[in-house]
């Protein structure tokens, strides 16, 4: 990268990384073989599964927690977490679900079926006095639950409101993981900075903007972890990442620029991994502010940008054009659905009848919200959002470009703050329903926590969600979502750019560790050779 090299907070404190982690390069002995350095883009913003929905606090979250159900080692196969089996009643309202015996909590609580009914209590229940706070990001994904109780010591039964083609994919996300009722009630409003699970790790301290520190839990139900401790080292300077990656200070670096690890492939001792990301990166457009509450400025928006040149400049060309917000790597991907066209003299032609019909003048003034550290999906948001502010400028925009911290800037975008603004989704559970219910249902506009940045309202679109949410025949299910693909192609409340695959560098010393299709970082499997 062509910039200078500025050593960043999260680059001074890899020197002193806790008493038992000493880094080569900082005038110490070499990283213990037992410590796992992993270093990435950005810090955490709560370690509560319940209260976050931001991917560096997931990446911690996903190796100290557990749901009931798990994805496979490889696959998106949903397979037994800490339950060890389930069973549904003939009309798919009520699910029993049998634990395994003997699970731990890092606390030596016991993982039993009231611990279970307190960990989705605290979603359900909008009066408990254990949730700490109205942010609960996936609220709605949980809204068909009526009840959970304890049937005995080691089973849980859960009843739906009705009947739904995605309750069992909710219960596998890392929003379900079972958390300490101890710890809970013990720590308080703090618990997000003491989080107690069942997982392979157990967490030991956090350091923000400098370090997490978890360390292998030895009580563990299952196979042991293959390091004694994980660090997850923050630093949203790439260029330091790859010195740090290339002189053996840390282990694993994620979300770096695509020409950074194009530069790896051949490095000495330097290993990169890469999967297809079921994700997308994507330009929000506030619908409820004007003049984007007209859709030929919307339209003229998504004419404007060049995706293919878009792709060269901010992703080397590793990376997919998007044309809808389901990634084609997942079924329900809308294959009927109209590519946005790049036509410059087009975007001109709306924006000007939208400016004769709204009574507004050109260049239309608008604010583009830009995160300050790299995402899965966006390596260099930066560089994406100039990109998007020269395109538009040259059809009558006047584009000020506003950057925020990785978590002030969705919370702003949740208020609705922005007017144009640059996000992105990962997958949480590989079904269409986690990207456009998500992202585009109404139900989504709040707030509190609501994904629904464009505040976007059709209520056929809401209607069709809704149907594929409950139907439980798969085609059936891909038309209502190809058809809600459709209506919001003409809506424009978003302008899909891109899918990216995921890619990582790693120490060859690392082995075991592989890049899972959810993009879920769960090191437990990872160890170091000498």
């Amino acid at each position: 990268m062509n910039r200078a090299l500025r050593f960043s907070p999260a680059f001074s404190i890899s020197c002193v990384l806790f008493t038992l982690v000493f880094l080569p390069g900082c005038g110490g002995p070499a990283v213990p073989s037992d410590t796992l350095i992993y270093g990435r883009g950005g810090d955490a913003n709560d370690l509560d599964p319940i209260h976050t929905d931001i991917g560096e606090s997931v990446k911690v979250i996903v190796n100290i927690f557990e749901p009931l159900v798990a994805y496979d080692k490889e696959t998106l196969d949903l397979v037994p977490g800490v339950a060890e089996s389930w069973e549904t009643s003939e009309d798919g309202r009520e699910w029993t679900f049998k634990l395994r015996p003997g699970v731990k909590f890092h606390d030596e609580t016991p993982l039993n079926a009231d611990a279970v009914v307190f960990t989705f209590q605290r979603i359900l229940d909008p009066d408990s006095p254990y949730a700490f706070g109205n942010v609960i990001p996936y609220f709605s994904n949980y809204s068909q639950i009526e009840k959970v109780e304890a049937v005995d010591d080691l089973t849980v039964k859960f009843t739906l409101k009705q009947p739904q083609a995605t309750f069992l994919p909710t219960i596998a996300m890392f929003s379900s993981g079972i958390v300490s009722p101890t710890a809970v009630k013990k720590y308080g409003t703090e618990f997000s900075r003491n989080p107690v699970g069942s997982g392979p790790f157990k967490f030991e301290y956090w350091r923000p903007k400098q370090e997490i520190l978890l360390s292998r839990f030895e009580d563990y139900w299952g196979d042991k972890a293959g390091v004694e401790r994980v660090v997850f080292v923050p630093s949203q300077e790439s260029s330091i990442r790859v010195i740090q990656l290339k002189r053996g200070e840390i282990h694993i670096a994620d979300n770096l620029p695509p020409s950074d690890m194009d530069s790896l492939e051949g490095a000495e001792g330097v290993v990169v991994q890469s999967t297809p990301g079921i994700n997308i990166g994507y330009l929000t457009m506030q619908t409820q502010k004007p003049p984007l509450d007209q859709v030929k400025v919307r339209q003229a928006v998504s004419h404007a940008i060049d995706l293919d040149r878009l792709i060269d400049v901010a992703y080397s060309g590793h990376a997919q054009k998007a044309k809808t917000m389901v990634p084609p790597t997942l079924w329900g991907h809308g294959e009927n659905v109209p590519e946005h066209q790049y036509d410059v003299e087009k975007a001109k032609a709306l924006l000007k009848e939208a400016a004769k019909e709204g009574g507004f003048e050109l260049p239309v003034k608008l604010q583009l919200f830009v995160m300050d550290s790299p995402r899965p999906y966006m390596q260099q948001p930066r560089q994406t959002a100039i990109y998007i502010k020269d395109a538009l400028e040259k059809v009558g925009f006047e584009i000020e470009i506003i950057t925020n911290d990785i978590g002030q800037h969705f919370q702003r975008m949740t208020r609705g703050e922005h007017q144009l603004g640059l996000s992105g989704w990962s997958a949480d559970i590989a079904d269409p329903h986690n990207f456009l219910h998500t992202l585009l249902h109404s139900d989504n506009i709040n707030k509190s926590g609501g994904n629904n940045l464009s505040q976007y309202k059709n209520e056929k679109v809401d209607e069709l969600l809704d149907k594929a949410q409950f139907e439980l025949d798969k085609g059936k299910r891909a038309q209502y979502y190809e058809e809600a693909q459709e209506l919001i192609y003409e809506d424009v409340p978003v302008l899909p750019l891109v899918h990216v695959p995921v890619r990582i560098a790693e120490r060859d010393n690392v082995k075991g560790y592989k890049l899972h299709p959810s993009s879920q970082v769960r090191l437990k499997s990872a160890r170091l050779e000498e």
